[in-house]
């Protein structure tokens, strides 16, 4: 029995050898790249200026290249009409997500079809993805939107807001 159990336990040996003779290691390389973060720079609100309280179901649309159109045009009594313009602070080369959301505090109007411009492309909707890639880390974004009356403007000071999220795709 002695002699079975050496016998034994000489193979067993002889093979935890024999595999360990056909192990191999290698170190390898793990490489991870953090994303600057992205930050938005407002320049410019979207500015619609002066409207004539009448403003029933007439539209208004500014583009990013501030160009006006709609049947609510004529009712512009004046001040400043302008896309809005912010700076997108991003990791270089990345592509990026633009959302926009719906008007929050607005009396008398909804906003609605953002389009964007986003570093000197063209013009696109918002919520469409991706937007193109820039090779430079800081970029201007030109937001415009249609404003719709909904009956229930009155004289004065209608600001409201939006919020715009970008993120890498």
């Amino acid at each position: 029995m002695k002699k079975f159990l050496a016998i034994l336990g000489s193979a067993l040996m002889g093979t935890m050898l024999a595999t360990s003779s056909y192990a191999a290691t290698e170190p390898v390389v793990a490489q991870v790249t953090f994303a600057d973060p992205i930050a938005i720079t407002p320049v410019n609100a979207l500015q619609y200026g002066v409207i004539d309280h009448i403003l029933n179901l007439e539209v208004i649309t500014i583009d990013p290249d501030s160009g006006l159109t709609g049947d609510g045009v004529p009712l512009i009594l004046g001040g400043t009409q302008a896309a809005a313009n912010l700076t997108i602070d991003a990791e270089a080369s990345q592509v990026l997500s633009i959302q926009v959301g719906t008007i929050v505090d607005g009396t008398g109007y909804a906003l609605s079809a953002f389009t964007c411009q986003y570093n000197g492309g063209s013009n696109t909707a918002c919520q469409a993805a991706p937007h193109t890639p820039t090779a430079v880390a800081s970029a201007t974004l030109f937001i415009g939107a249609t404003l719709t009356g909904d009956n229930a403007a009155v004289p004065g000071p209608a600001d409201g807001s939006f919020i715009v999220t970008v993120t890498y795709q």
